[in-house]
């Protein structure tokens, strides 16, 4: 059940995440008529089973993308396959209106999804302390990409007010930055919409996360600032670093990392190995293979390597005669791509992927070694509670991998950062574990 007191949203000044009461009325309050389909922001719009239907109206709408929240056999039934004759690509979210359904594990990728769309890049618009510098880089682009391709996306649901209003939600607050009332604000001059209360919850949870984080960027950003300012040291990637001062754990040194992989037995090289219940690490020849998927059991495929130049350029149409589900990440295997901005939304796949004991899931990229290893690995430190150096050592017995450098010191980043929000959970500044620590 949701929490009734209102929530500090550390990010904003005087602003305080609603009570599930206080949602409520500021979407009952002038409410907007829902029409069938409601353009809801530039290029992303909301409506209902029967606009996802009507291809002639997505057509004249010039809708290119399609988030259906309802998707399934018992629910909304389209799929690629209804869509194989228009130029659109489809993502499907087997969703329940209910308020006990977790949509959160939805939030990220789908979120991804929709910016991958409009800005054409797997690229979210973070905001940080020059906000609107970023804002007027972000209205550039876009009056950019007017005069070069418009992408538009249509999400949708049943009636289109609660499942996938839920969704451009997460969206606007994930990739535009708004806070929660922001994004309601933003969606109900247009149109209304009544997300259920499980589904508010889920949202209230996720404006109080973001604005956390915000704010930790916020700090950091000042505190780099004063440090250069003071001294202008560089924090060297090659060094120790002890996040977590209650914890005897060091975070190694980048090449320290590397050296990881020189030791031991370690696995030889194949096609494909089985690194954890039910997930396999692969390559490209593994993920071409759809018969040999279907005998592995194989129902969620990411692809790392995803694109058409020296990339493994498969994608949901490849897979659609299949009961696939399919991630793509537009990666290259260099050290300077940073493959960090899809740590988390990769890792949310993955386990969502492995909610259901029935699922098996493909991780891969072109050899299976570098940029879907690194991925598996981040999910094993965000989801699993591993360090770097346990989730490496884990891996490593089991499959031949090697992430290049670049990738290997953003992982090193990565532990860093856990440690810390480990070390901050367990204290929490004053010693004291909070109830919010403890959920």
């Amino acid at each position: 059940m949701a929490q009734e007191e209102p929530v500090d949203s550390v990010s904003r000044v005087q602003y305080l995440t609603p009570s599930i009461s206080e949602l409520r009325h500021l979407l009952w309050t002038n409410r907007r008529p829902a029409g069938p389909v409601n353009q809801v922001w530039p290029d992303l719009y909301l409506g209902d089973e029967t606009t996802a239907r009507d291809k002639a109206t997505l057509s004249q709408l010039g809708i290119t993308h399609v988030v259906n929240a309802a998707a399934g056999p018992r629910r909304i039934n389209t799929g690629p396959q209804f869509y194989a004759d228009v130029p659109v690509e489809y993502r499907g979210v087997e969703a329940a209106d209910h308020p006990s359904f977790d949509l959160r594990p939805f939030f990220h990728p789908t979120a991804e999804f929709i910016q991958t769309a409009l800005a054409r890049k797997g690229k979210c618009f973070w905001a940080s302390q020059a906000r609107g510098n970023i804002i007027m880089m972000y209205r550039f682009y876009v009056h950019y990409l007017s005069f070069t391709h418009t992408r538009k996306v249509f999400v949708h649901c049943v009636m289109g007010v609660s499942r996938s209003a839920t969704l451009v939600l997460a969206f606007l607050m994930i990739c535009e930055n708004l806070t929660l009332v922001e994004a309601i604000n933003a969606v109900r001059q247009h149109r209304h919409i009544c997300p259920n209360e499980g589904f508010l919850d889920q949202l209230r949870n996720l404006d109080t996360t973001l604005a956390t984080q915000r704010h930790s960027r916020e700090s950091a950003v000042e505190s780099m600032m004063s440090g250069a300012t003071k001294n202008r040291k560089k924090i060297n990637a090659y060094a120790e670093v002890k996040a977590n001062p209650n914890s005897d754990y060091v975070t190694p040194g980048a090449f320290d990392l590397e050296k990881i992989f020189w030791r031991g037995s370690g696995a030889a090289y194949t096609h494909v190995n089985e690194v954890w219940p039910n997930v396999f690490i692969g390559d490209e020849k593994t993920a071409l293979e759809r018969d040999n998927l279907e005998k592995m059991g194989v129902t969620h495929i990411l692809n790392a390597a995803e694109g058409k130049w020296n990339n493994v350029a498969t994608g949901p149409k490849y897979y659609s005669d299949m009961n696939v589900e399919y991630y793509g990440v537009e990666a290259e295997d260099v050290p300077t791509f940073n493959l960090g901005e899809f740590f988390h939304p990769a890792a949310q796949f993955i386990d969502q992927a492995l909610s259901s004991p029935q699922n098996k899931l493909l991780v891969h990229c072109v050899m299976g070694r570098s940029r879907s290893a690194t991925l598996f690995l981040a999910y094993l430190m965000i989801h699993k509670d591993m360090t770097v150096v346990e989730a490496i050592e884990h891996v490593k017995e089991r499959r031949c991998i090697l992430p290049n450098r670049g990738f290997l010191k953003q992982l090193r980043q990565l532990d860093i950062q856990l440690q810390q929000q480990k070390h901050g959970s367990q204290n929490n500044g004053n010693g004291e574990v909070t109830e919010e620590d403890k959920q």
